[in-house]
């Protein structure tokens, strides 16, 4: 009873990256940079000594400019349409 391993080909990891980062597209763009945003800010209040609440001014206006790019500036459109 001994189990025979599954032999996977070898792949270099960075090869594996560069090919999940070449299929990414705008909306996943966009969804890496508005919690990025704000843990930005988080970071900045705490070394910079300023209040969560100004660096939360700075982070919001980022995630509402980044919302609305996606929804309404550059829409998804469905492959189909003409």
């Amino acid at each position: 009873m001994y189990e025979k391993p599954i032999s996977r080909p070898k792949r270099d990891p960075f090869d594996a990256l560069v090919d999940v980062l070449a299929a990414a597209t705008r909306y996943d763009l966009h969804l890496v940079i508005v919690p990025v945003a704000f843990a930005v800010a988080l970071v900045a209040a705490s070394v910079l000594g300023v209040s969560i609440v100004q660096a939360m001014l700075i982070a919001a206006p980022i995630g509402v400019f980044v919302i609305i790019d996606a929804c309404y500036l550059n829409p998804p459109v469905d492959q189909g349409s003409p």
